[in-house]
C-alpha cells in the first residue's frame, strides 16, 4: 500500500484528504479575487461538522460589514447553513455524521461550495434548503 504521512506539530497524520473549496463572492470588490478556491487537507475520519469548523477557523470566507453574513454549504446538494454571527454553530442539514466513513450516508467529498445569501436570516434560509431530500 501507498500512504501519505504529514506532521502536524508532533502528531503524524497519514491518509489525509485533499478537499477543493469554492465560494461566490460578496461584493463587486470581491469579485477581482474570484474564483475564490482553497485547497485544505483533513483527516479523512473527519464529520462534517469537523470539517465545517475547520474551514471557518481558516477565514476562507469574508466576513462584510454589518456581521450578518449568511452562507450556504453544498456537497452535490446543500448540508448545512452557516452565519457570520453565529459561524461556530453550523446548522446541518445532512445527519451529524456525514460523510464519516463507514456509516450509510458516507459521501467522498472532493468539492464544498458556500453559497453567499447576503443578509438574509440564516433560519429561513435553512428552512427553504431542508427541503431538499438528502441521499
Amino acid at each position: 500500500m501507498n500512504f501519505k504521512f504529514k506532521f502536524y506539530g508532533k502528531r503524524l497524520i497519514k491518509n489525509m484528504k485533499k478537499i477543493k473549496l469554492t465560494r461566490e463572492s460578496v461584493a463587486m470588490s470581491d469579485d477581482i479575487d474570484a474564483p475564490h478556491f482553497m485547497e485544505i487537507e483533513i483527516q479523512p475520519n473527519w464529520k462534517i461538522t469537523e470539517i465545517l469548523k475547520y474551514i471557518i477557523k481558516s477565514k476562507y470566507l469574508p466576513k462584510i460589514s454589518g456581521g450578518k453574513a449568511t452562507w450556504s454549504v453544498a456537497i452535490n446538494e446543500p448540508i448545512a447553513v452557516l452565519s457570520q454571527e453565529s459561524s461556530q454553530s453550523p446548522m446541518l442539514i445532512c445527519y451529524p455524521e456525514y460523510p464519516y466513513q463507514g456509516t450509510m450516508s458516507f459521501v467522498n467529498i472532493e468539492n464544498i461550495h458556500f453559497n453567499y445569501h447576503a443578509q438574509k436570516n440564516p433560519i429561513d434560509v435553512f428552512e427553504v434548503l431542508r427541503e431538499f431530500k438528502i441521499k
